[in-house]
C-alpha cells in the first residue's frame, strides 16, 4: 500500500507549526526593531492591573447597590465581587495572549 507523500511546501496545520511560525515572526520583529523599552513594560503592567480591577469594582458596586435596594447585607456583594474578579482575570488572560 502506498502512502501519499506530503509536499514540502504544505506543512501540517497543527498548533505546533503555528506556534513556531509566530515565535519566528516575533524574533524577526524583535531583531529588526530592538528590545521594547522599560516604559512599555511598565505601561503593560498598568493596563493589566486596570483590566483586572475595573470588572472587580463594577461587580462590587452593582452588588452593593442591589444589597441596599433589597436590604440583604452582603448577600449580593460577595458573589458579584468574585464574578468581577473572575471576569477580570479572564480578560487579562486573553489580553496577555494577544500581546
Amino acid at each position: 500500500m502506498m502512502v501519499a507523500a506530503r509536499q514540502n511546501d504544505d506543512p501540517p496545520p497543527d498548533s505546533l507549526t503555528k506556534a513556531v511560525r509566530e515565535r519566528r515572526t516575533r524574533r524577526e520583529t524583535r531583531l529588526s526593531e530592538g528590545e521594547p523599552s522599560m516604559m512599555r513594560f511598565v505601561g503593560q503592567i498598568g493596563v493589566l492591573g486596570w483590566i483586572i480591577v475595573t470588572p472587580t469594582l463594577i461587580g462590587l458596586f452593582i452588588g452593593r447597590w442591589v444589597d441596599r435596594w433589597l436590604g440583604t447585607g452582603i448577600f449580593w456583594s460577595a458573589p458579584l465581587l468574585l464574578i468581577g474578579v473572575a471576569l477580570g482575570c479572564w480578560f487579562a488572560w486573553r489580553w496577555i495572549h494577544q500581546q
